[in-house]
């Protein structure tokens, strides 16, 4: 568990903390010395949502206070399916005449609870795995709409900085919510600069924000801030370590 504590900057009890959480959520099986994935698991970003939101759950928490406080009230803003972004709606509560645009149920659930908010649910095929809609009539739906914010998860951030999806038809809806918005965030803990995933959905230039947890490589999140994203490091610091690129 050193090497991975090396490469996130973090402790051995967090490494320890995530790979209980893998193991718990049956996504990896323990190891001497780590973890490896379960070979019946494809990607976790195809997970159902109870089981992925276990993982890094504390950092997900703190990426949806930080990424709720930018939204103002009377706002219309769009949240995409995933286990950060339902983080984000639970902060969501305290903010008035909100009008939420989702295309997964469960974040419809949770924005169902908060006063004067009105909750839009895109229509479409649903995918079990995340309990949200895609396809054609929910990017047709999307391309009405003019939101204040959209807020993305990502199953992985590659190397130049580009956002990736698990899942292709899962991609197209973040396009299509990407071109509804003025502002564009991308809500991913730290776990999501070491995954990989199919299908890119968007580059730097197509994100104006990345929320994202302490742990995070301070190279890749240099790259993002040269290519104009603005990055908050939320619940603590980069793994910092300078390098002449």
């Amino acid at each position: 568990m050193g090497e991975e504590a090396r490469t996130f900057g973090v402790s051995g009890e967090t490494i320890r903390r995530d790979i209980k959480a893998l193991v718990d959520a049956r996504i990896a099986d323990a190891v001497f010395g780590g973890a490896v994935l379960r070979a019946d698991v494809e990607a976790v970003g195809l997970l159902p949502v109870d089981q992925r939101q276990r993982v890094e759950e504390e950092a997900k928490r703190a990426i949806g206070a930080a990424a709720a406080r930018r939204v103002e009230h009377g706002q219309v803003v769009i949240l995409d399916a995933g286990t950060t972004t339902l983080s984000l709606a639970r902060h969501l509560r305290a903010h008035q005449d909100l009008t939420i645009v989702t295309n997964s149920l469960a974040v419809a659930q949770v924005a169902s609870t908060i006063p004067t908010c009105a909750t839009y649910v895109i229509g479409g095929k649903l995918v079990p795995s995340s309990v949200s809609m895609v396809g054609p009539p929910a990017r047709r739906e999307l391309a009405t709409i003019s939101a204040d914010w959209a807020f993305l998860g990502a199953a992985a951030i590659g190397e130049a900085g580009d956002f990736a999806s698990a899942d292709p038809e899962e991609a197209e809806i973040k396009r299509a919510m990407i071109r509804a918005a003025r502002s564009v965030a991308v809500v991913a803990d730290r776990s999501k600069f070491a995954a990989r995933a199919l299908m890119s959905f968007a580059a730097p230039r197509d994100i104006g924000y990345l929320f994202t947890s302490g742990g995070a490589p301070a190279k890749a999140l240099r790259i993002l801030r040269r290519a104009g994203v603005a990055v908050e490091v939320c619940g603590g610091a980069s793994w910092d370590v300078e390098d002449n690129g």
